[in-house]
């Protein structure tokens, strides 16, 4: 599966779709702090076979790729991951019938800040890291300034900074703490700030 073939298949899509939009391998609905929508995965294996992920992405949480902790891949009738053949002449009808069936329920379960809180507290120990990340981003944004203070210590407490990926949370982290010292505000314009660069990294804006 190729870029510009997933998002042909979407573009077909958007009609059924309404407020819905397509880019290379995404088909979203407008961006607004968070971007809610689905994501084609291709095969290592085969150029025609490819999977597709539904997702929410806190944008404010400085991103350079789409990753899927909020999300899950689309399922067949029987609870298994599906891989779709783009030759199979049933491809499209199937995905569509999917994404109206499984995907939109799911992101209409994350519509908002507070919903997608709710769920980042219910996220298991092996996502110790991330988790603390979206809460405590997250509650910034909802200007609960009192639970971020109390969230980032949390997540500056779990990080391990040999770890490069996490070195690099630790930087923003701190520098969220220096900014929610001197004002909350600032603070939040850094949090938009960051969603801004993520746009950009994700080809958005």
């Amino acid at each position: 599966m190729k870029k510009k073939e997933f998002e042909a298949l979407c573009r077909n899509f958007l009609p059924s779709l309404p407020g819905f939009q397509c880019k290379g391998w995404l088909l979203f609905m407008p961006p607004d702090h968070l971007l809610r929508g689905f994501c084609c995965d291709g095969s290592g294996f085969d150029k025609t076979k490819f999977t597709v992920w539904v997702f929410a992405l806190p944008l404010y949480v400085p991103t350079t790729h789409v990753y899927f902790l909020f999300g899950h891949r689309l399922k067949d009738d029987r609870g298994c991951e599906i891989w779709w053949d783009l030759n199979d002449s049933k491809c499209a009808q199937d995905l569509l019938a999917r994404i109206q069936t499984q995907g939109l329920p799911f992101l209409d379960r994350i519509d908002s800040l507070a919903r997608l809180l709710e769920i980042a507290i219910k996220l298991p120990a092996a996502q110790t890291a991330r988790k603390w990340e979206t809460i405590a981003y997250s509650s910034l944004m909802m200007d609960d300034y009192a639970g971020t203070r109390d969230n980032l210590d949390r997540l500056v407490a779990v990080l391990d900074t040999t770890v490069p990926w996490q070195a690099e949370m630790m930087d923003h982290a701190v520098q969220l703490k220096q900014k929610l010292c001197n004002d909350g505000s600032q603070a939040k314009q850094l949090l938009l700030q960051w969603e801004q660069g993520s746009l950009r990294s994700l080809g958005l804006s």
